[in-house]
């Protein structure tokens, strides 16, 4: 064991945590380009590349550092003080590089073989496809939604129809193969350049392909080459964690710098604003609300990561209550986000203030399929009275 008693996963985690705080400065200062520009600059990416962010859970054998599952949630949360899109990005790429990892080694070995820093997107959602199979694949054509950091992706991971739309498969793209439209104008989450992106004709190996039924097996075809505990966890509703990171940042981000302003300000009559008692109470609920989704997710990422590495089967009423727990730590701090923006006034109100920026993110992390409170909740509440559930969600 390494000296101070840190085993090797835990002493990596905290230096990439350490790279991650000392982006926080630079995102911040660029946050507001961001935002005008409808996506990080190269030069962000750049950063963030070279602080290794997007390989957090990539495998040893690409090049990756392989972290725990769950990595993602304390690394993307540290982002979110400096920039909400930077944040997203670093969680949902990690997630696809944690999942090209269940992917046919050949897969792997085409993203990463001549260039371990390969970032893959992806758009899992389509608006059309038109998806065939031909000699040794697919051939796909169409147009795919919201994939975030498409602009600056490699590769992007799509899902696609198959056998008469009966099924579903995940699929690998080359960056020659699709196109990105430029038409992402959200005013959530604006930074990150979740544009959509089309595809005309493309030939997709049968070896870029996986069936959601094979990357949901603990023993999914790259664990022949990848050997690590982290690669032996289900995907659906443990890919849920995807969010939170982003969230829980997010919501820690806003109550420091409502506090720090409040702290300053007088209301228009004089009087101190801390000392109001209904801004008091509104901080501490907002905090309480915080501690408890972090203390859900902390508990989620612990029972993930011993899973892993005891080799425990994650049982069906588990999986459900991770999900719908995912969504309710959005919840949460969606909740506390409104309180402090309510509780700003006319004084947060400035395009630059830090809560109304959080508050837009949160509400584009709260828009994605994973996060989303009624469709999540439901499931587990089928489990407990009985009902038969089908489908992922």
């Amino acid at each position: 064991m390494p000296e101070g008693g840190a085993t090797p996963a835990h002493s990596d985690q905290a230096e990439m945590m350490r790279r991650a705080e000392a982006l926080v400065p630079i995102l911040a200062a660029r946050r507001a380009q961001s935002l005008t520009d409808r996506r990080l600059s190269d030069a962000t990416i750049a950063d963030m590349v070279n602080a290794g962010l997007f390989k957090i859970m990539q495998p040893k054998n690409f090049g990756g550092h392989e972290l725990p599952y769950g990595a993602q949630v304390a690394i993307s949360a540290a982002l979110a003080h400096g920039c909400g899109a930077a944040s997203w990005l670093t969680s949902v790429i990690a997630t696809h590089h944690w999942m090209l990892a269940k992917f046919d080694p050949q897969a792997q070995a085409d993203v990463w073989g001549e260039n371990s820093d390969a970032i893959v997107c992806s758009a899992f959602g389509f608006a059309e496809a038109k998806v065939t199979e031909t000699a040794g694949g697919y051939k796909a054509a169409g147009r795919w939604t919201y994939s975030s950091g498409s602009h600056a992706a490699s590769w992007a991971m799509i899902g696609i129809p198959v056998e008469n739309n009966q099924k579903r498969k995940f699929a690998l793209v080359p960056r020659s193969d699709f196109q990105v439209l430029d038409n992402w104008r959200s005013v959530a989450l604006r930074g990150s350049g979740s544009n959509d992106i089309s595809l005309s004709d493309a030939f997709i190996p049968n070896h870029r392909t996986i069936g959601f039924d094979e990357i949901d097996r603990v023993n999914s075809p790259g664990t022949k080459v990848n050997m690590g505990e982290t690669y032996r966890l289900p995907t659906f509703n443990v890919f849920n964690l995807t969010g939170v990171g982003p969230t829980l940042g997010l919501a820690h981000a806003a109550l420091a710098s409502f506090t720090a302003s409040m702290k300053q300000r007088r209301n228009v009559f004089g009087s101190r604003i801390p000392e109001l008692q209904n801004i008091q109470m509104r901080t501490s609920e907002a905090s309480a609300e915080i501690d408890a989704a972090q203390v859900v997710a902390e508990h989620h990422v612990a029972v993930l990561q011993d899973a892993a590495n005891c080799g425990k089967a994650l049982e069906r009423h588990y999986l459900l209550k991770l999900q719908r727990d995912c969504a309710y730590i959005g919840r949460l701090c969606q909740a506390t986000i409104t309180r402090l923006v309510e509780a700003s006034g006319a004084g947060g109100l400035d395009e630059s203030n830090d809560v109304q920026l959080n508050q837009a993110d949160m509400k584009g992390v709260g828009a994605h399929l994973t996060m989303g409170w009624d469709a999540n909740c439901v499931p587990y509440g089928k489990y407990l009275l009985g009902v038969e559930q089908t489908g992922l969600i």
